[in-house]
């Protein structure tokens, strides 16, 4: 046969009661129970001990409830450990199973095992209290969960990793990179650009494995982006504009034509990889056109914003030009498009 321990290490049961532990037998336990309840209905101790009085009605054996004292440690351990010895003189049976309410009182296994076999141990979680009382296991479960599903690793441990990287070796400037990479983040999300993005990686990740020429060309078109993003804004930082048309406009004018030969570059790699598809050919070639002529018009109108003293000319004549591209790069594709047919 075996005796059912319940272990209250706080003795919660004390203070709210005033019973004394060792608590033996099941009419004993059910009085303390219901007392503890009625005392403080949220206190998971009174349905651990009914818990154990079930288990020992099931079983036909005895039930015993030891209490320790508020101060939870070397104290409450110490009185445990006189009330186990207690018990053993009383009962004649030296195997246990123990039901608990929680982790905590589990540490009290080594004093239990010097008077009797543990052959099981019962935990108890109250639906009331399973967040509080469970919090151990959700954190390890969910950390399991994270680890298996690349995805959710990425976004729970990989963003927090990268931004306490960029902490660590910017310092106090970190916090702008992060809220650089977090605003581009939320933009990608909130306009609902995953694709595009995701695309662009794979275009960079095949041009790597498939063309290296074409995998150089883009990476050069990235640093001259790059080299324009920096060019820009520290010329902006430079002149010190208070107007916000004016910054804008300055960071255009200085660092427009760094994207244009950012795009070049990109256009040139993209134009590699599908040289054989004519289509395709026009297709980027009409595209780059249209970019290049923006890039005309941009440039001639942040310069009039700057310096209106240079008048509408030079814009108008820009608008001219680029209008004379985009139209010719409508009829180079018409015509492509037509012949296609006639084919």
């Amino acid at each position: 046969m075996v005796v059912v321990l319940s272990i209250d290490r706080d003795n919660d049961i004390g203070e709210k009661t005033g019973i004394a532990g060792p608590i033996i037998g099941k009419k004993n336990n059910l009085k303390a129970a219901q007392e503890l309840i009625l005392a403080d209905p949220e206190d998971s101790d009174a349905n651990t001990i009914f818990a154990a009085v079930k288990l020992a009605k099931e079983l036909g054996t005895e039930v015993v409830t030891i209490t320790g004292h508020r101060k939870v440690g070397v104290q409450s351990d110490r009185i445990i450990s006189m009330q186990l010895e207690k018990v053993a003189r009383k009962i004649k049976d030296k195997k246990a199973i123990l039901v608990t309410d929680g982790a905590e009182d589990e540490f009290v296994l080594p004093l239990i095992q010097n008077k009797f076999e543990i052959v099981s141990v019962k935990r108890i979680i109250v639906k009331q209290s399973q967040q509080l009382e469970g919090m151990y296991y959700m954190i390890s479960s969910f950390i399991k969960d994270t680890l298996r599903d690349k995805e959710t690793a990425r976004m729970v441990l990989g963003i927090p990793a990268v931004a306490l990287l960029l902490l660590a070796i910017f310092g106090t400037t970190g916090w702008r990179v992060i809220l650089l990479g977090l605003g581009l983040f939320l933009f990608v999300k909130g306009f609902g650009i995953e694709h595009i993005v995701s695309s662009t990686f794979g275009e960079f990740r095949s041009s790597l494995h498939k063309n290296k020429v074409t995998f150089f060309l883009y990476i050069v078109g990235v640093i001259f982006f790059s080299i324009g993003v920096a060019y820009g804004y520290s010329y902006t930082k430079l002149i010190g504009y208070s107007s916000w048309i004016q910054i804008g406009a300055s960071f255009l004018s200085r660092s427009i034509y760094y994207f244009f030969i950012a795009a070049a570059f990109l256009w040139v790699g993209k134009i590699i990889r599908v040289f054989t598809n004519k289509r395709k050919v026009i297709r980027f070639t009409t595209i780059f056109i249209l970019f290049s002529a923006l890039a005309i018009v941009a440039k001639a109108a942040s310069q009039v914003l700057l310096r209106p003293e240079l008048g509408f000319s030079r814009l108008i004549y820009s608008i001219t030009l680029g209008v004379a591209m985009v139209v010719t790069s409508v009829i180079v594709q018409h015509i492509n498009r037509r012949n296609k047919k006639n084919i």
